[in-house]
């Protein structure tokens, strides 16, 4: 009795293998998951970069107003922030004016020990979180420029 179920087991072993009905189903279902979450990473990464971009175009507005010569901290982050579009809610952005004398900080309306003016640098930093359905980072941007 073994035997015959053994020659019986090969009979449909050897159909089974010959049989190709249902290939393309099996192989779609192991390749559909994947692409489907390329699918919607793409869109995430997408908001990612296009809101990291319209942040660091908004930091490198109040630069801008101070490299034209601006040293009022309120007025380049009001700068910035009204460059920055589609601002996500959350989002910060703030500007801050720092003095030196030979790298240490000093107040800006006095002199230097050796009389000369302080060195003055304006940064402005924006922070924000960005992302879609799945995929969701936080980003700062910073830059500093030295206005005298």
């Amino acid at each position: 009795m073994t035997v015959r179920l053994l020659g019986k087991f090969r009979d449909y072993r050897k159909t089974f293998q010959r049989d190709t009905r249902g290939t393309s189903a099996i192989e779609f279902a192991i390749i559909a998951p994947l692409l489907i979450g390329i699918v919607v990473a793409i869109g995430d990464v997408t908001n990612i970069s296009y809101g990291a971009s319209n942040m660091q175009s908004a930091v490198r507005a109040g630069i801008q107003y101070a490299l034209k010569g601006g040293t009022d901290a309120p007025t380049a982050q009001s700068q910035a922030d009204s460059a920055w579009t589609m601002k996500p809610s959350g989002a910060t952005i703030a500007a801050s004016k720092a003095c030196k004398c030979a790298g240490l900080s000093v107040d800006c309306a006095l002199p230097c020990p050796d009389l000369t003016s302080p060195q003055m640098f304006m940064t402005v930093t924006a922070t924000a979180s960005f992302g879609g359905n799945y995929i969701r980072i936080s980003k700062t941007a910073t830059e500093t420029v030295r206005v005298r």
